[in-house]
């Protein structure tokens, strides 16, 4: 039998295969679940006007999610002053980013257990509800509840969201629906209607979705890593409430912020530990943050990059449109619509992102570099802005240029979880990428703010006196009432502080430079291609049968090279699981495969 030339492409991460954990009995029973030929082992997706609708309302739930972001930012300091509440600004914020960045693992992993289209619906509920709640709120008491529990609804849809993305549309494809993610009441009513109760299960035929009773019973809930939970919950709260309001509400040496950055150290390490003893002593628990994510290089990589790319969004989000008003003296509207290139260009990018790499199977690196690029140059343009109190047009080229590096990275970190991780970590690595972005921009919130206020404080002493801070930032929004000797020095030291904050960001944008090298790989880099995925069982059964073919290995006979496909045999019989991408256009996705399957692919492939 000719031996067909292929091409190969490493599309997931050897960290992630050195951790495919089936145990002996699971490797049997994937064993004999492969041993017939049948079309069962395809795995199915949804298709026609269901994709298409379940991709529309994913979509709307990220457009919510992205648009509050934008209004808040936007509007802030108008919404506080009609509701005369300026020393409790920082709360509005604040509130929903407590809640927002304890809980987006959480729900992800609710909806392993729970399943995703109800977890999905009660998630848009809560958000769209306290929305409106926020929208009648009266007080700076009402609005501020508001948010925390709006906060709760926004984590569940950015992280359902997403994991939905991963699973409606087979890997190769996710390129062309990750473009669609820049783009209440309807997309629930689109989710429940079209969204199969057993997603992503409804192409198997042997699955059998649980009754409700199922999914409450002890059994089920006993999965639930409770403790797990609390302690990245505390942790999160404790951490990001004492970041965002340290130097404002909370002084630095207090005895509060000290309490607070003690009670959430303790909480994290005891999180940490808790996930490594029930990653590796238990069986029933399912962890909240697996300890094999620590142990993928790849993996943790593209978390870091999360993290440090979520600082310069957060930060420029708020920054920009504040800057249009307090230097400017523009109306919270104008600002507004001077935002607007720095979002577009994001979402501009993510589709464009996508659709490159998707076709052309350009290594993920390389974006995720040129992104980080450029960054650097948007930032340091940023810096250059004159203090006068003027706003030249070249603002709009910042904007474009760090658009385009966030936008460039945004599209590659949500692309990588199911090219590093696997399938069964899908929904929790979606909902990990997310809290680590939010994290890193709670803390580029608190770092960029401090520095802000201290500037201001410093400069600014001879004006406004020994003052609060939340006094002298709201004298400063007043500026426009002072004399035009102090008029002019408030603006130009404000201008001054708003530099300051983007030098700052250019050390995280350059962190970002660095952390590539955890994702880089000699010889052959993490892309997106059409795939073959074959079962370390399959493999083992080929390895078994290989003397009685010939002298050569039988998946060397079916066309896939020994390097790729290697079995890395432990005592637990774990295996890796490697892919490829056979002869350029020989394309195929396949879970498992029988030996008889294997040898008609090895025969068939270069007409696939």
């Amino acid at each position: 039998m000719q031996e067909p030339k292929h091409e190969m492409v490493t599309s997931i991460g050897e960290e992630s295969c050195k951790d495919y954990s089936h145990d002996e009995k699971q490797l049997e029973e994937t064993s004999t679940g492969t041993s017939s030929v049948t079309a069962q082992c395809v795995e199915q997706y949804l298709k026609g006007w269901s994709l298409h609708l379940v991709s529309l309302s994913a979509c709307l739930c990220l457009f919510l999610v992205n648009v509050e972001v934008s209004v808040v930012g936007t509007s802030l300091i108008t919404i506080v002053r009609e509701l005369h509440g300026v020393d409790q600004m920082g709360w509005v914020i604040t509130g929903y980013l407590i809640t927002y960045t304890g809980m987006i693992i959480i729900w992800a992993k609710l909806s392993d257990i729970f399943g995703r289209k109800y977890t999905a619906i009660a998630t848009l509920f809560l958000f769209t509800a306290f929305s409106g709640a926020c929208g009648a709120a009266q007080s700076m008491n009402e609005l501020i509840i508001g948010r925390v529990f709006q906060g709760i609804g926004a984590a569940g849809c950015w992280s359902l969201a997403l994991t939905i993305g991963y699973e409606m549309v087979p890997r190769e494809r996710y390129p062309i629906f990750g473009a669609h993610v820049p783009a209440g009441a309807a997309t629930m009513l689109l989710l429940f209607l079209t969204l199969p109760s057993n997603f992503p299960h409804q192409g198997d035929p042997g699955y059998n979705a649980p009754t409700w009773q199922e999914r409450l019973s002890r059994r089920s809930l006993a999965r639930l890593d409770v403790a797990g939970a609390f302690l990245l919950l505390g942790g999160t709260m404790f951490l990001v409430a004492v970041l965002l309001e340290g130097g404002i509400s909370i002084a630095w040496n207090s005895a509060v912020a000290i309490i607070l950055f003690v009670l959430s150290g303790v909480m994290w390490a005891l999180f940490l530990g808790n996930e490594w003893f029930f990653t590796k002593y238990k069986r029933t628990l399912e962890p909240i943050f697996p300890w094999r994510f620590v142990h993928n290089r790849a993996w943790m990589g593209t978390l870091i990059f999360s993290f440090l790319s979520g600082i310069p969004y957060n930060v420029l989000i708020i920054n920009i449109p504040q800057r249009f008003q307090d230097v400017g003296g523009e109306s919270p509207m104008t600002s507004a619509v001077r935002l607007i290139p720095f979002n577009l260009l994001i979402s501009f990018t993510c589709v464009i992102v996508n659709v490159v790499v998707g076709r052309t199977g350009i290594a993920c690196i390389w974006f995720l570099l040129s992104g980080s690029i450029a960054q650097l140059v948007g930032l340091s343009w940023f810096c250059a802005l004159p203090t006068d109190g003027t706003i030249p047009s070249t603002i709009y080229a910042c904007q474009i240029f760090t658009g385009l590096g966030i936008g460039c990275v945004l599209g590659i970190t949500m692309l990588m979880p199911p090219l590093v991780v696997e399938k069964r970590d899908l929904a929790i690595s979606s909902g990990a990428l997310l809290q680590f972005r939010a994290l890193g921009g709670v803390l580029g919130l608190s770092v960029t703010t401090t520095a802000f206020n201290s500037y201001l404080k410093s400069h600014l002493s001879h004006i406004f006196g020994n003052i609060s801070t939340s006094e002298m930032l709201t004298s400063v929004q007043a500026s426009r009432q002072f004399p035009r000797k102090e008029q002019l020095d408030i603006i130009k030291t404000t201008s001054e502080a708003y530099n300051l904050q983007m030098k700052i960001l250019i050390a995280f944008a350059a962190a970002q430079t660095i952390v590539v090298a955890m994702i880089y790989r000699r010889g052959h880099q993490i892309r997106v291609v059409e795939t073959i995925s074959v079962s370390p069982a399959a493999i083992t059964t080929a390895r078994k049968s290989s003397d009685s073919v010939s002298e050569r290995p039988a998946y060397q006979h079916m066309g896939l090279y020994r390097s790729c496909l290697s079995f890395n045999q432990n005592e637990k019989g774990q295996g890796k699981r490697m892919t490829e991408k056979m002869d350029g256009s020989s394309k195929i996705s396949i879970d498992t495969l029988s030996i008889e399957q294997l040898a008609n692919l090895g025969e068939s492939s270069q007409s696939v």
